[in-house]
């Protein structure tokens, strides 16, 4: 008896799309949040996570909705978003819920907080009369659960229950534990503003600055060393600054003031530290609870007062008539000494339960429909996303051109990517989006200092971006480490607009590089703005091929340029690529450059909506810092490999 060979059949077809909907700024309180509830629909989903479903990241901003309008699923993961005085989420949450509504989607809110109501003011309307369309189909909230039962909901069958927040899980999320026998004390610092922001105008600059020094004095004579911390926004981390130079310690700012950091993991990192914490900000607070360190927060928004009552200590939260030094570090001792009551299964329960059920019910439903669904071959967007200025940061920190961004982009599926290449002062060729003020501002560098000529080689170098957090690099270091990548990866190199004299010194620098290696040529390209450079490019011999430049419309008409010329342009000069802004994307421009045969690149595109836009008209490449290959792979359709077995046949 003789067997057929066992042969193997790909067949696709979609998993469940969970969109979970977020916060995203520097206030790094958000995006703890949102990874605490990450990780609890992966906990409510054990069985199923990777294999029948996928979570993706959004961020509330963004609008967009052809990515909304996808999902299966639609959870936010907590945060005040029940607002309308500060911020946009009056704008936000109805959009969005609105396109839920259209396409049918499940929505639940998880620990959300309420903060206030106005019958009169039309934004606050907008937001209660979009909580209460039928897609909504529960609402947890961590502190004021009586507004919006009475003033913001009519009748309806949905689960709406008092919850604890959300980031109560993050011991279990970070694998992080406190430090043991601290005697350092942290100080949560917010922007001064804030409190006059939320109607407290007696809480001025100049109090809050002697009230920081008069803790800080307290603590030191009680034995107790302290340090400043802060969640993330620069706003708050100058104000820090600004209190350490008020008390005369700037020149001890490393030791005293904690770097501002720039991930989630960092902050908690940061709280675990401390022995006990006195902050402003809300999360820092909760982080610190969530830790077993006792905390004292000081008050500008109801939100931190609800929060107190939830845990069972509502005299840790004290109000403005009570900012006083002393007052503040003795209830700060007193909490030490009592310590902190582990979160009560009963509120834990109350944030997973519900949240489990809305997952369970709606997931099961939506692949019901999907498991006998198949699908063509999906689409590989590595093929189509380009990674600018050598990929963001876990797809939040742009224009990095840096080590850790390129390590992100090769981990998430990028083949394209891109590099801006500049000259220093002292003729060397590195990685930095332009001199440019936003430039220094990133390195670290003072702005008033530097022109547009750039800082020297060294100090460049010596840079770390984003407070210190990412590293700079120059071009022999990228084509080194590019040249160690298999496979078939482009990278484009953007040199901007040099003038003859640093275009030269570019080109040297590129030749002693690359030499005549014809390796380089399949790998590289060179965007360039002008004839001038082209030919001066082309006469350098270098191996690597053009991607000419097409402005926008009112740049072209200024310039009697129309896309046809472009393309005639390039067609003469044997040129195969054309990169264009996102301003000069438009249908008559592709299909003039399409019917001379030229590929197209444009930049930049954060959104799917705009990468679905682009990718209709034609575009082969779209630049993108937030969006990458195996998210849009995962989000969009997934693989399943089934095997068949031979089937048993009679000798011949």
């Amino acid at each position: 008896m003789k067997m057929k060979r066992p042969y193997r059949k790909v067949v696709y077809r979609q998993k469940v799309k969970i969109l979970l909907v977020q916060i995203v700024n520097r206030n790094l309180g958000d995006a703890v949040i949102a990874d605490n509830a990450a990780y609890l629909i992966r906990q409510a989903l054990t069985r199923l996570y990777g294999k029948h479903y996928v979570i993706q990241p959004y961020n509330i901003s963004s609008a967009d909705f052809e990515l909304v309008k996808t999902a299966d699923l639609i959870v936010f993961a907590g945060g005040g978003l029940m607002k309308f005085k500060q911020e946009h989420f009056h704008e936000y949450v109805p959009d969005l819920l609105e396109c839920a509504q259209q396409y049918d989607i499940p929505v639940y809110f998880n620990s959300i907080g309420v903060e206030g109501y106005d019958g009169a003011d039309e934004r606050c309307q907008r937001l209660a009369r979009s909580l209460n369309y039928s897609c909504v189909k529960g609402i947890s909230v961590r502190d004021d659960l009586q507004t919006l039962r009475r003033d913001y909901l009519q009748e309806g069958d949905r689960f709406v229950g008092a919850t604890i927040d959300t980031a109560v899980f993050t011991p279990q999320v970070y694998g992080i534990q406190k430090k043991e026998c601290s005697d350092c004390i942290g100080l949560g610092i917010v922007r001064w503003r804030i409190f006059e922001d939320y109607g407290l105008a007696h809480i001025t600059r100049e109090f809050q600055l002697a009230m920081w020094k008069g803790i800080a004095q307290e603590l030191e004579a009680r034995g107790y060393r302290w340090k400043l911390f802060v969640n993330g926004l620069k706003s708050d981390y100058d104000f820090a600054v600004e209190v350490l130079e008020y008390m005369g310690e700037a020149s001890r700012a490393g030791q005293l003031l904690v770097q501002r950091p720039v991930e989630s993991r960092e902050l908690v990192e940061a709280i675990a530290s401390f022995a006990g914490v006195v902050a402003c900000r809300m999360h820092a607070n909760i982080i610190a609870y969530s830790l077993g360190i006792p905390s004292v927060g000081l008050v500008w928004n109801d939100k931190m007062t609800f929060w107190g009552e939830r845990i069972g200590c509502p005299q840790r939260f004290l109000d403005s008539g009570q900012f006083e030094p002393r007052r503040i570090v003795d209830c700060l001792v007193q909490s030490i000494a009592e310590g902190v009551k582990p979160c009560a299964g009963a509120w834990k329960k109350s944030l997973q339960a519900p949240l489990q059920k809305f997952l369970r019910q709606y997931t099961a439903s939506a692949w019901k429909q999907k498991r006998r669904v198949y699908m063509p071959k999906p689409r590989s967007f590595s093929k189509n996303l380009l990674a600018t200025a050598l990929g963001g940061k876990n797809l939040l920190y742009a224009n990095l051109n840096a080590p850790e961004g390129l390590e992100d982009a090769f981990n998430n599926g990028f083949m394209n990517l891109e590099t801006d290449l500049r000259l220093t002062t002292d003729g060397k060729l590195v990685c930095v989006n332009g001199w440019t003020d936003a430039s220094y501002a990133r390195l670290g560098l003072d702005v008033g200092q530097y022109g547009k000529e750039g800082a020297d080689y060294q100090t460049f170098m010596e840079c770390r971006q984003y407070d210190g957090h990412y590293h700079t690099m120059d071009a022999a270091q990228l084509l080194h480490c590019m040249s160690q990548r298999a496979g078939e990866w482009r990278l484009v190199l953007d040199i901007g607009k040099p003038s003859k004299q640093v275009l030269a010194g570019m080109l040297a620098q590129l030749k002693a590089l690359c030499g005549n290696d014809r390796y380089w040529e399949k790998h590289l390209l060179i965007r360039l703005q002008g004839k001038y450079d082209v030919e001066t490019v082309q006469k350098a011999g270098l191996p690597l091929q053009i991607m000419y430049y097409i402005p926008a419309k009112e740049k072209r008409e200024e310039k009697k340029l129309t896309p046809a010329v472009v393309a005639q342009y390039c067609v003469k000069q044997g040129i195969q690529w054309v990169s264009m802004p996102k301003e000069a994307l438009e249908e008559e421009v592709i299909a003039a450059l399409k019917k001379e045969g030229m590929k197209t690149c444009v930049f930049s595109y954060d959104s799917y909506t705009d990468l679905l836009y682009a990718l209709a008209l034609g575009v082969d490449w779209v630049g993108t810092s937030h969006l990458s290959p195996a998210q849009m792979d995962g989000w969009v359709e997934s693989a399943y490999t089934i095997v068949f077995a031979g089937i048993k046949r009679k000798n011949s």
